[in-house]
């Protein structure tokens, strides 16, 4: 992996960025270093990539608060912690009459406590750096409306609570020159995108690319899903000095589905 085709706007920057080992994850590790960035990348199993100079791995469950302490700190060590994206979630298709508590939970657990941890181990970081920063994060359309083609109800609820905790968040932090933000992705080609059409497939009936070409044409303005690689540059934005004046909101990256 090189750093061609980047524009350095990262530069001297360092990020801890969650769930990296796959989709918009890996996509924003490889955007952030080509921008100059040194990463901290943490998943539950490292990714298959090329070592790079200026990547570390640790690889830890985002639940497990010590370990994501841990992490933020050793970022903070080896430079200065600029930047964190908490990345890691997990998706759940269900619908609300057969959802329960274990379920709501762990979807819960790692969807918004994880991110709130790992927001939290950033910010104090920063705050002792006295440097600011950019505390960043996933959530998805899903949060901002029903979805009766494809019912995850404890997935929407805890991202739309990522939203508010994230406006909560930017009134707290503002004041030590750390902005918060969170991405909002509506169809991104990613596996955990793929793994939920199948589901969705097997209980309409009906051929997983068919299901998705209809989908598509009838709800998404581009006609296109959205590639992580096109994530991955909003969140580049978001952490450079050009975004200094945002915070406390979320940014939509649709193809425009919310736009119908």
């Amino acid at each position: 992996m090189g750093d061609n085709g980047g524009y350095g706007m990262l530069e001297g920057k360092t990020a801890l960025i969650t769930g990296a080992a796959k989709g918009i994850g890996a996509a924003t590790v490889d955007r952030f270093l080509r921008e100059g960035a040194a990463i901290v990348a943490l998943d539950r199993v490292a990714g298959e990539r090329e070592p790079h100079p200026r990547l570390e791995w640790i690889e830890a469950d985002v639940t497990d608060d010590d370990a994501v302490a841990d992490a933020a700190a050793y970022a903070a060590r080896a430079g200065h912690l600029d930047i964190c994206v908490a990345n890691a979630g997990v998706g759940q298709i269900e619908d609300f009459i057969s959802g329960n508590r274990e379920g709501w939970t762990h979807v819960f657990d790692v969807n918004l406590i994880a991110v709130m941890v790992t927001l939290q181990a950033a910010a104090r970081q920063m705050i002792d750096l006295g440097r600011g920063g950019r505390l960043l994060t996933t959530a998805s359309i899903s949060g901002l409306r029903g979805e009766p083609h494809a019912p995850s109800t404890a997935y929407a609820a805890s991202k739309a609570a990522v939203m508010g905790l994230i406006r909560a968040i930017s009134v707290e932090v503002a004041a030590y020159g750390i902005t918060a933000n969170a991405v909002a992705p509506g169809q991104i080609d990613t596996e955990l995108n793929a793994s939920d059409l199948e589901v969705i497939s097997a209980r309409v009936g009906r051929v997983a690319s068919d299901l998705r070409a209809d989908f598509l044409a009838e709800s998404v303005p581009v006609g296109r899903m959205g590639r992580p690689e096109e994530v991955a540059a909003l969140y580049a934005f978001l952490a450079s000095e050009e975004a200094a004046f945002i915070t406390g909101t979320t940014l939509r990256i649709d193809g425009g589905e919310l736009a119908i």
